[in-house]
């Protein structure tokens, strides 16, 4: 059985999935050419990582032991991996979604500490994160029918699994500290006698390490989770 065959209930028409790749390439796109111009490698490395991270590792997390999620057939496919597919615009709407608010609140971080200090922001980042979360998943999950999670009812909220709640507080918070101390050590990166080549490769560099690392450490605090609420999924088709 195909995952067509387990999203018929709860299938998107065509024309919402063709504009939802269109959607998803426009904020893409949109994003490349907000870092572009920001001239700043700290955010061509951070926007590397969103879309290595959130959009193709993503994927992975999408597996039969984690989040179990399934997207309609009748998206472009990205890559295919032993038979299972990854859409397209999952990896272009993760990578913008887990980077242009990260560079976003970056960019203006400094009047953002002056209105709110610093641990403030951070409550607000998290925040930004806990809401902002739903926002996107429940209308992917309830209203569009975008993808499906093939998680027990008792878990979900409107299609979403709870844990994904704090999983987006710390996917916003732990990527925004990280960059924030990434952006610490360039000033000493600046007194290191680099060219100017070399100081803005290695910019870059820290941009995705730091970025691409917090995922991860997020990603794992909430894999953690997973390991001790048992068994919260139910029959899916994936085959992984």
């Amino acid at each position: 059985m195909n995952s067509q065959q387990y999203l018929a209930e709860d299938t998107a028409n065509l024309q919402t999935i063709r504009l939802y790749e269109t959607i998803s390439l426009t904020l893409f796109a949109g994003g490349l050419i907000y870092v572009y111009r920001s001239r700043n490698p700290l955010f061509y490395g951070a926007y590397l990582a969103s879309s290595v991270g959130g959009g193709v590792m993503e994927w992975v997390f999408d597996g039969k032991y984690y989040f179990r999620l399934t997207t309609d057939e009748r998206f472009y496919t990205a890559w295919t991996m032993a038979g299972e597919k990854a859409a397209l615009a999952m990896v272009l709407f993760y990578a913008f979604f887990f980077g242009i608010p990260l560079v976003l609140l970056h960019d203006y971080r400094s009047n953002l500490y002056a209105t709110l200090g610093r641990s403030g922001t951070y409550v607000a980042v998290a925040v930004l994160g806990f809401v902002g979360t739903p926002i996107f998943e429940c209308t992917n999950t309830s209203v569009a029918h975008i993808y499906k999670y093939h998680q027990k009812e008792e878990y979900l909220f409107h299609g979403m699994p709870y844990s994904n709640l704090w999983f987006g507080a710390m996917m916003m918070m732990f990527p925004f500290w990280a960059l924030d101390q990434a952006n610490v050590l360039l000033k000493l990166v600046s007194r290191a006698g680099l060219s100017v080549w070399e100081q803005r490769m290695l910019a870059c560099e820290l941009g995705f390490a730091s970025v691409i690392s917090a995922f991860f450490v997020a990603a794992t605090v909430n894999g953690v989770w997973y390991c001790m609420a048992g068994d919260v999924w139910t029959t899916s088709p994936r085959l992984f």
